[in-house]
């Protein structure tokens, strides 16, 4: 784990990571940002992330995939809208990364998102499970 200095420029590249997650900064960009070598950052990045820049940059995009299925938007719009270049690498790594495909995530979380108001999505299961038997 960073501490210090190195902490605060490995924070910085995670924060680019997160304001352009559906254009992707390169290494070259996010070493450039936190102004560490390329190498340095990504055995940083992993070491204080738990993954390197770019799993970690996919696990974002497929956050931001899964809230957009949630709601109702189509696969194939969904995959671009995040930042994948092919619904088939999409797909593939929805399904590594959560077990199921696209349209059966979309299909499971449906039910759980409201037509308004706040998504049950974002509702802790105590809360749902409470608010049932009353």
């Amino acid at each position: 784990m960073a501490h210090g200095a190195t902490l605060t420029r490995l924070l910085r590249a995670r924060d680019l990571l997160h304001a352009d997650s559906e254009r992707g900064p390169t290494l070259d960009e996010l070493a450039g940002a936190a102004g560490l070598s390329r190498a340095h950052l990504a055995r940083q990045f992993a070491q204080t992330f738990g993954v390197p820049p770019h799993q970690y940059l996919v696990q974002l995009r497929l956050d931001r995939a899964k809230r957009a299925l949630a709601s109702g938007e189509s696969v194939t719009d969904v995959c671009y809208q995040v930042g994948f270049e092919s619904l088939g690498t999409f797909s593939a790594s929805f399904r590594r990364r959560t077990g199921m495909s696209p349209r059966e995530w979309q299909r499971a979380a449906r039910p759980f998102v409201q037509s308004r108001g706040v998504p049950v999505l974002y509702i802790p299961g105590c809360f749902l499970i409470h608010a049932e038997h009353v």
